[in-house]
């Protein structure tokens, strides 16, 4: 009984031993996986901090105060020297997107052909990609091709977008308005900016000219940096 008692002691020992020996290792082994981690965080987001800042300062210039030319001046340098694949995609939308505002349709769409849609292409680049393009093609005259990319993209969602009510109510100018209405609620300035144009430019059609010309002129002092702006200032004048 003697032996056997203490040879189970032993055991144990032997066993707590190993266990401590082996927690030792292990907490070793994990603090230093820690602070590599920890190291590697830091220097991320030493590198990816100065390019996040003038992203958001761009981003306000585009999206509140309404000044493409001037995000383009922010970020077009910013963008040839980023080595991010991810972002550079975010940037390319961003410029396609100023310089359709600014009516240079050439260059808006050679940051849009630059954007290259494979299995591996984050679904978010993939939503602003395609719902350029629509827009692109949609005011370009393409509606047909307009359609087909909303269809296949957009209209399973049933997320309600501009192009997609201007097409659908392209032969009902009187829904087109009360679901253009519908999308102002919630939308940032710029896209509030441009839904208004739009429904501006359905008032019109119908024969509404001083609910247009009020649209117009909102549109032309919000967006006076905006070509729609520029256009919308003609049309005041126009109705006048």
């Amino acid at each position: 009984m003697r032996k056997a008692a203490l040879k189970t002691y032993l055991y144990e020992i032997i066993f707590i031993l190993i266990y401590k020996l082996s927690m030792d290792i292990f907490l070793r082994v994990s603090y230093f996986v820690y602070f590599l981690l920890w190291i590697l965080s830091v220097i991320i987001m030493i590198y990816l901090f100065p390019y996040l800042i003038i992203f958001l300062i761009g981003n306000h210039y585009l999206f509140v105060k309404l000044d493409p030319e001037k995000y383009i001046l922010i970020v077009e340098k910013m963008y040839k020297i980023f080595k991010i694949n991810i972002m550079k995609d975010f940037i390319k939308i961003n410029l396609s997107v100023c310089y359709w505002l600014l009516n240079e349709k050439e260059k808006a769409l050679k940051y849009l052909n630059e954007i290259k849609i494979t299995r591996l292409t984050l679904p978010i680049i993939k939503y602003c990609y395609y719902r350029n393009l629509m827009e692109y093609k949609y005011f370009m005259g393409e509606k047909e091709e307009a359609r087909k990319i909303f269809d296949e993209n957009f209209r399973k969602s049933g997320e309600k977008l501009e192009i997609g009510i201007m097409l659908d109510y392209e032969n009902n100018p009187q829904q087109k308005i009360i679901e253009l209405e519908k999308l102002l609620k919630g939308k940032r300035k710029l896209y509030q900016i441009e839904i208004k144009f739009n429904l501006a430019k359905t008032y019109e059609e119908i024969g509404n000219f001083e609910k247009a010309k009020e649209l117009y002129k909102e549109v032309a002092e919000k967006g006076n940096k905006l070509y729609m702006g520029k256009i919308a200032q003609e049309k005041i004048l126009e109705l006048s």
